[in-house]
Order: C-alpha cells, then sequence, then structure tokens
C-alpha cells in the first residue's frame, strides 16, 4: 500500500477497524452470556439432557455467529462505498433458492430441536414411530436411529416423526 492510500482513506480504515473490533467484542459478550445463560438451566438437568442442552448451545452460537459475521461485512463494505442493496437483493434470493431446496432438512432440524428440547424419547429408549418399533440407538439433530428386534438400523428423519410410542422399561423379577 502507498502512503497516499492510507492518508486518503483514514476514516474507511478506522472505520473499518472499529467495526472489527465491535465484531470480536460482541461475539465474546454474545458466547459468553449463551455459556451463562445456558450453565444456569444446566444444573437442573441429568446427563441425557446436559449432551441435549450443548448441542441446542452449540447449534445457537453458530446461527448467531454467522448473523454478526454477517452483519459485520456487510458493515465494512458499505463504509467502502460497496451499494450493498444488489448485494441484500442477491443474498435474499438466494435465501429464497436455498429454502426451497432445503425445505425438508429445515424441517428435520425443526423436529430434531422440539424432539430434543420437549424430551420426547432418549437414547435406550424403546418406542414406536409410525410403522417402526425399536431401541433409540443415535438422535442427531436431522435424524432418529433405531435397532429393532432383528438388530436392523432404521433411520427415521426427524420431520417424519410424528406419533410417538414411548415405551416403559420392563421390570426384571
Amino acid at each position: 500500500m502507498n502512503s497516499n492510500f492510507i492518508v486518503e482513506n483514514i476514516g474507511k480504515i478506522a472505520a473499518s477497524a472499529g467495526i472489527i473490533v465491535a465484531t470480536f467484542v460482541i461475539r465474546f459478550i454474545t458466547k459468553n452470556a449463551l455459556k451463562f445463560a445456558f450453565a444456569k438451566v444446566s444444573g437442573r438437568f441429568n446427563e441425557k439432557r446436559l449432551a441435549k442442552t450443548k448441542t441446542v448451545r452449540s447449534l445457537l452460537l453458530n446461527i448467531i455467529n454467522f448473523g454478526i459475521l454477517l452483519i459485520a461485512v456487510l458493515m465494512i463494505l458499505g463504509q467502502w462505498g460497496v451499494n450493498i442493496g444488489p448485494l441484500l437483493a442477491g443474498l435474499g434470493v438466494l435465501g429464497v433458492g436455498l429454502s426451497f431446496g432445503s425445505q425438508s432438512m429445515v424441517k428435520d432440524f425443526i423436529g430434531g430441536f422440539f424432539i430434543i428440547m420437549e424430551d420426547v424419547f432418549n437414547i435406550g429408549d424403546f418406542v414406536k414411530i409410525g410403522a417402526f418399533e425399536g431401541e433409540v440407538r443415535k438422535m442427531t439433530i436431522r435424524s432418529t436411529v433405531l435397532r429393532d428386534t432383528d438388530g436392523n438400523r432404521i433411520y427415521i428423519p426427524n420431520s417424519k416423526i410424528d406419533i410417538v410410542t414411548r415405551f416403559k422399561p420392563k421390570k426384571k423379577k
């Protein structure tokens, strides 16, 4: 860089640096606020619920961080004279296209979120989901894996889970 560029654009450089610093500060505060909030809530949970809480916290933190970084980039581009109107319009069109293309994935995430938060079932429970029965072996935000009595693995997208029967554990004699 030559010194004329720096002198001519010192205001833009300072504003961009300020936005970058503010972005790091906001991300730090957000991360710690979420940690604090989830720590307060997590103290009342058992191990299974605690793992679910960490998953939700991580997902929420990633979404918030993405939003903060996107806003920071747009603000910096605006400082440098880039017309962000068409960029926002393009992002909107891209968002609409992605939302149509990933509709089932979004439904799976939402379904998984509610299954986890409402404690519908847990790993190790024996359940009936639609026509399938088995032990819950794995739960992710996108799908649930059952193992039936024959040892088969059944992968069920969370968006397809509507009616669930959770069987009581059999008492040992």
